[in-house]
């Protein structure tokens, strides 16, 4: 929200005050809350996404799949059978390794 209220402000005062520039200023705020919205919005929406996450990652063949409070655990085995534990964060995508 910080955000967008500097950007008003720069348009605002960069920009002569014309009706032109009013819409400019409409658009940008649209743009602006577009692109939180995206933010939010998940990018793993299921087990099977995040199980095919983490098997692109690491290999091997995903042994269970818990969903977590912002996020997933995947258990894999690997191929030379050392058992890999996995979160898989909902909203980026990230993999990172922890038990």
């Amino acid at each position: 929200m910080k955000l967008a209220l500097t950007l008003a402000f720069l348009i605002l005062t960069l920009s002569p005050m014309s009706a032109h520039s009013h819409g400019n200023f409409a658009s940008a705020i649209t743009v602006v809350k577009a692109n939180q919205q995206a933010k939010q919005q998940l990018r793993v929406k299921s087990s099977k996404k995040a199980a095919q996450i983490a098997k692109a990652r690491l290999g091997g063949k995903v042994l269970k799949v818990n969903k977590r409070s912002s996020g997933y655990r995947v258990k894999l085995i690997k191929k030379d059978g050392h058992i890999v534990s996995v979160y898989v964060d909902a909203k980026t995508g990230k993999v990172s390794r922890g038990n």
